[in-house]
């Protein structure tokens, strides 16, 4: 009877070695850690600036503003498109995207909200006149006494054409002082805009794009739409652009070629 349990333990003892053997050799590799990777949290937002015009002269007439923000690691970005936009008067100006359609005349504040942050800037709409178009075939007169409207216009700010008249050393693009100088123009007539400066490519101009020369204004004489037209009166008003400002009047009309632009800005 000994013999028999003792056989019969053996039996057991090797089906359970097998039954190990078998586990062992099933091919099913161990579970290997998770690993969860944790993105670092957004740099947030510490400031908003809005940015453009102070002035939209015409009815219908449209300016594209711009939301600029500063994170806390001093990067700047443009919010423009995801800003959330509204007006302080959408019976004188609507906003949608940062672009400003002039409705009425007024005053009105625009808002740019990024998370919990705003940032506003005001605008003055006004219709100014515009000189009606001229007969077929004709083109309107040059506007009298450029000089003594742009000398006028000059002096209510008289220190920025010498701060600001050429910031960056450029001459082909605009100016805090030209844009200035020009919505006064257009206050009186929104014929008035930029020269394009059409011969001159970003060789002529430190390698940035030119905008309009910076030192000139073009004016519509003809029935065709502003932006492109190239039957401008074309004016220089500045002397020394870029050295010694001094407000100057000549007009080259046909010496080169112009086109009117409104360089973004209306």
């Amino acid at each position: 009877m000994r013999s028999l349990h003792g056989l019969m333990m053996g039996v057991v003892l090797m089906a359970g070695l097998v039954a190990c053997s078998s586990d062992s050799s099933s091919g099913t590799s161990p579970t290997s850690p998770t690993i969860t990777v944790i993105p670092p949290p957004p740099t947030a937002v510490s400031s908003v600036t809005v940015s453009g015009p102070a002035r939209l002269s015409g009815e219908g007439s449209t300016v594209q503003m711009q939301a600029t923000v500063q994170l806390e690691n001093g990067t700047i970005q443009d919010r423009t498109a995801s800003a959330s936009w509204s007006s302080s008067a959408a019976g004188i100006a609507r906003v949608s995207g940062g672009l400003v359609t002039a409705v009425g005349e007024g005053e009105v504040v625009i808002t740019a909200t990024v998370g919990a942050l705003t940032a506003t800037s005001r605008l003055r709409v006004s219709f100014a006149p515009r000189t009606p178009d001229p007969a077929p075939g004709q083109r309107l007169p040059l506007p009298a006494d450029i000089l003594g409207t742009v000398s006028r216009i000059n002096a209510r700010q008289p220190t920025l054409m010498f701060s600001q008249s050429c910031p960056r050393g450029i001459k082909y693009v605009t100016s805090p002082w030209l844009d200035f100088i020009m919505d006064g123009l257009r206050e009186l007539d929104t014929r008035w805009g930029y020269n394009a400066k059409p011969t001159k490519t970003a060789a002529d101009n430190g390698g940035v794009p030119v905008v309009a020369a910076g030192d000139e204004i073009a004016y519509n004489y003809s029935a065709n739409p502003d932006e492109g037209s190239t039957e401008v009166y074309l004016i220089d008003i500045l002397l020394s652009h870029c050295g010694s400002p001094a407000l100057t009047y000549r007009n080259f009309t046909g010496e080169e070629p112009g086109r009117w632009t409104g360089a973004g800005r209306f």
